[in-house]
């Protein structure tokens, strides 16, 4: 395995390209297990070293470990150096939306654990999966209190549905490791999953591709993996309720949009990255969208998803993975193209949006939760909704189009076309307007034969002595503020104080308008410093305080509409 180690030591020197790497690591997995376990081990110290992004590090794993094996019991999952994030739990989910367990939503990246990487990764065959699997003998009964591979303690079922149960699991390793919270989320799945052979291969494959989404809007999956006669997932726990109890609670009038809107744009930003990934989610619905007490959104499943159009390089790694089969498809939410069991698409992903998207904001599924073939069948319209303008009802009409080729072609143009018009927006066609108006006045001028009259030049006051001094002090005053730190406050005795002091004496002070201009550049420069370290409310604060500065200040502006919609 020396060859992939190079090559891995030569990328991290820039001596080659990621796709050169991931060359290595094909080659490398047809090697023996114990010498791909061995490689597996270097590259997650290496991860663990903070050496590999996630997106790397998953990508590499997946191409070592040899594809026409199961690894079922993969060398565990490890986060980033460091982390140490709590993981929380839903409340369960009521039985009306359980056409599948994906309505329970789930927590938080695992922390590192601090115990000895397995020298050797134990790989499963299909057939030693099923070995011992007898699906005329019925299972014992799985309940609050057992444990699965002597770690989880299922401690609370959260939910049942088409796909199997979800608990609540202590996770005895974090525990060991002293985590705060050691709590993750099982799915347990049914006999549909476990006693089909070409479902187990493909929900392996599948979870390793959710493995690879990583994004603030999507849930996490962490393993797949079987004790005994139970084949389980486990995920990320996180508190709160699902999108469906949100809608339940505004099934009259539906939400305001503007309560509405940052919702739609998480779930699209959510799907956007996995079909730039070439994943569609293929069970979107409310009961797969989860609102965390703290107003995140988190999109559930993606675990079950279908990659989009295999090809050749895809070789053996091409099991077709049919999720309606196992009852993994909600038809109110369905496209007519997954209904007729058409090839994946990120349109069927768009479809699902739109219908959730017209339940948000009206409280009612648009064609009465039937399926598009019933509500093309019987040729509905949805009802138009008051709140959206004319150009937003179009755009949410054309995701809500029963033919493929008459939705929107992909999520940025579903969105741009409901979302609101943005500032830039309003101020381009402020400036046409004034620039019509400016040409048809000069029209007039020039027809009426009037001479154009020049401005008014701005009236400088007339300064005294004493006026002059004391704004030489004010100035001096408020950099002595700026250096020291005191930008807006405390109040009375801050550089943006002294700057307008300034300004109620001389109106046109350059130097006191550059100084609020620097002031304002400062905060923006802060914001971002918080807003990368993923602490949005100290980044909006900062935003608030430019903004008060300098309220027409376009960085500030750009950056309150990234974090009024992230």
């Amino acid at each position: 395995m020396a060859v992939f180690d190079n090559a891995l030591n030569a990328f991290r020197q820039s001596q080659i390209s990621f796709d050169e790497l991931l060359a290595a690591a094909r080659v490398a997995g047809g090697q023996s297990a114990a010498e791909v376990a061995l490689a597996l081990q270097h590259l997650e110290t290496m991860f663990r070293g903070g050496g590999l992004p996630a997106e790397q590090y998953f990508a590499l794993q997946s191409a070592l470990q040899d594809e026409t094996r199961l690894a079922v019991a993969p060398v565990s999952t490890p986060a980033a150096a460091g982390d140490d994030e709590t993981l929380l739990a839903p409340r369960p989910a009521p039985a009306d939306d359980a056409t599948s367990v994906e309505s329970v939503p789930l927590a938080a990246p695992i922390a590192a654990e601090p115990t000895l990487v397995q020298t050797q990764a134990p790989t499963l065959t299909t057939e030693s999966l099923l070995q011992g699997l007898d699906p005329n003998q019925p299972q014992a009964e799985l309940t609050v209190g057992c444990t699965l591979k002597n770690r989880f303690v299922l401690e609370e079922l959260l939910g049942v549905g088409g796909m199997g149960m979800v608990f609540k699991a202590t996770d005895l390793r974090k525990v060991e490791a002293a985590d705060k919270d050691p709590f993750v989320a099982l799915k347990v799945l049914n006999q549909d999953f476990q006693f089909n052979p070409m479902a187990l291969v493909g929900l392996q494959r599948e979870t390793k591709r959710a493995q690879t989404l990583s994004h603030p809007n999507i849930i996490k999956v962490y393993d797949f993996d079987r004790d005994g006669a139970y084949v389980f997932m486990s995920m990320e726990y996180l508190q709160g309720r699902p999108l469906s109890h949100l809608i339940r609670d505004h099934v009259e009038t539906g939400l305001p949009f503007k309560k509405a809107w940052p919702i739609i744009h998480a779930m699209a930003e959510a799907l956007g990255h996995a079909h730039s990934k070439n994943i569609v989610h293929s069970d979107f619905k409310p009961g797969n969208v989860f609102v965390s007490d703290e107003g995140e959104i988190r999109v559930l499943d993606f675990g079950i998803a279908c990659a989009i159009g295999r090809s050749e390089k895809d070789g053996h790694d091409a099991t077709v993975f049919n999720a309606r089969d196992l009852g993994a498809m909600t038809p109110a939410y369905a496209s007519l193209e997954q209904l007729q069991h058409s090839a994946p698409d990120p349109r069927d992903d768009i479809y699902a949006l739109a219908c959730i998207t017209y339940e948000l904001l009206s409280g009612k599924h648009p064609f009465g939760r039937l399926s598009a073939e019933k509500a093309q069948e019987l040729n509905l319209q949805p009802k138009p909704i008051p709140k959206l303008s004319r150009r937003q009802w179009k755009g949410l009409q054309k995701g809500l189009a029963f033919k493929q080729e008459n939705r929107s072609a992909s999520i940025d143009e579903f969105i741009s076309s409901i979302g609101p018009r943005s500032s830039v927006y309003y101020g381009l066609w402020a400036s046409a307007l004034i620039i019509v108006c400016s040409i048809g006045v000069n029209v007039y001028w020039t027809l009426t034969e009037k001479a154009v009259v020049a401005e008014a030049p701005k009236v400088v006051p007339s300064l005294t002595a004493e006026q002059l001094q004391k704004i030489k002090d004010l100035l001096e005053l408020a950099e002595i503020h700026f250096d020291v730190g005191y930008l807006t406050a405390p109040t009375g005795s801050n550089a943006f104080w002294a700057y307008q002091e300034v300004l109620k004496i001389d109106p046109y002070n350059k130097a006191a308008i550059a100084g609020l201009n620097k002031i304002a550049d400062t905060l923006e420069q802060q914001a971002w410093e918080f807003y990368e370290k993923s602490d949005r409310s100290e980044a909006l604060k900062k935003v608030q305080e430019g903004l008060e500065v300098n309220p027409g200040h376009k960085g500030l502006l750009s950056l309150q509409e990234k974090l009024r919609f992230n």
